[in-house]
């Protein structure tokens, strides 16, 4: 088969679909990557052969200024309870929808030519690139979305997130001569099945596999799964924090083993990660909590701006072995790669869907969540919610409940079907699928 994958941005979105790009092609079928043209190295990156589908202009790169300025605390259901936002709740959501729709805009003439051309059967695209939607439509071949690790399906194509589809996107569908209220078929879902909300759409789960460049990664497998490497096998960072060298160790049993765990003379001391996404890096309100842990003899290995100009620590999944916590942003893939590796949560969530995943998260028991919109404020008021912050982090490290429940979510994300039984699932099709959608 052919099967055009189609994102708008490398990071997160790209991510979501390498491992099932690969897994496509380990099976046999040719696979293409269609986005814009700053996205066309990543992709070659990652082993994938990307094609050209139009050029976003330079101010769809970050979010609409409603967004950025919206710190405030969403409810804890928002996507399942839209009625429960406020107005100024669904003016975020339309400015997200609305860019969106304008990305999908700059790319849809020229997916759509290449797919007229290459006739793939079958395109998958990220949840937020609804110019695949419009070129499947296009072509009358089924399409399918793949999320990355929210825990709900968030339908910014539509108004007020349960209705009608929002007017620029019902446009560029009839564009191209689509039914406006045609949708993906299928929904393939990385999120373990206790931390998502139910949604009406038709989900498949699928197992979350960490990212790999095969171009760019120090951490070379010869497993084709993280997950079918051996226990004892141990992985070196490039970086640790000046407490200590890290080095992942593993007892017979899988689990952590915090006393095989390198630090020089001396019993080994507990270790933390702190990833940060956010270019500004962590409010100050998370930097007094971490300085608070390290002041009492624990190791911070920190990520991302976290590192605040030191070098990164590697890849999040690599360095969660052998942490008793991990503190970030509630970020769709790092949520997964902390249930994966059984790793206690900290969540201090800044924007709505990431405050969503923190309070799931907190839900299961394997987490404690905070919006970050508490920690704002002066001096005082950081210095008080640091030492709050730090108490949770504790919490974490000394209360069994949470490693518990960390290690049961973990069971239940390992125990996803992976991304190849996808491939057999979303290939058993009908012969000719241009005459009807298909329904798996």
């Amino acid at each position: 088969m052919r099967i055009l994958f189609t994102t708008w941005a490398p990071g997160g979105h790209l991510v979501a679909l390498v491992p099932l790009a690969r897994a496509f092609l380990a099976a046999g079928h040719q696979v293409r990557v269609a986005v814009p043209g700053g996205c066309a190295a990543a992709v070659a990156r990652a082993g994938l052969m990307p094609v050209p589908a139009g050029v976003l202009p330079r101010a769809l790169g970050l979010p609409p200024a409603v967004a950025r300025r919206s710190r405030g605390i969403w409810p804890a259901d928002w996507p399942v309870r839209p009625g429960v936002l406020g107005p100024e709740q669904h003016g975020v959501l339309r400015a997200l929808g609305d860019r969106r729709v304008a990305i999908a805009e700059a790319m849809a003439q020229g997916l759509v030519a290449y797919a007229r051309c290459w006739q793939p059967e079958l395109v998958v695209h990220d949840a937020s690139t609804y110019a695949g939607t419009v070129a499947a439509a296009a072509l009358g071949v089924p399409a399918v979305g793949q999320l990355w690790g929210s825990a709900a399906l968030l339908r910014l194509d539509r108004q007020r997130l349960d209705g009608p589809p929002l007017p620029g996107y019902a446009r560029l569908m009839r564009r191209y001569g689509a039914d406006p209220a045609r949708e993906p078929e299928l929904w393939l879902d990385p999120c373990p099945p206790s931390l998502a909300l139910p949604s009406p759409e038709r989900r498949l789960p699928v197992r979350f596999v960490p990212y790999e460049s095969p171009y760019e990664s120090p951490y070379e497998s010869p497993y084709e799964s993280p997950y079918e490497a051996p226990y004892e096998r141990r992985y070196e960072t490039p970086y640790a924090s000046p407490r200590g060298a890290y080095e992942g160790a593993y007892d017979a049993s899988g689990e952590p083993s915090y006393d095989s765990v390198r630090h020089g003379p001396g019993p080994a001391p507990t270790r933390i990660c702190a990833a940060w996404e956010d270019p500004a890096g962590p409010p100050e309100a998370v930097r007094a909590a971490l300085r608070a842990a390290e002041a009492r003899g624990v190791e911070v290995v920190r990520l991302g701006t976290a590192a605040e100009g030191l070098p990164p620590a590697g890849p999040l999944h690599r360095v969660l072995p052998g942490c008793r916590a991990v503190l970030h942003q509630g970020g769709g893939s790092a949520v997964l790669a902390a249930a994966v590796a059984g790793v206690p949560q900290l969540i201090v969530a800044p924007r709505p869907e990431q405050q969503l995943n923190g309070a799931r998260v907190a839900l299961t028991g394997a987490g404690a969540y905070t919006p970050a919109a508490l920690l704002d404020g002066a001096p005082r008021t950081a210095r008080a919610a640091g030492a709050q912050l730090a108490r949770d982090l504790f919490a974490l490290l000394e209360q069994p409940s949470y490693v518990v429940a960390a290690r049961a979510l973990r069971e239940e994300a390992r125990s996803m079907p992976g991304p190849e039984a996808a491939v057999v699932r979303l290939t058993a099709r009908p012969e000719d699928t241009r005459k009807a959608p298909h329904r798996w």
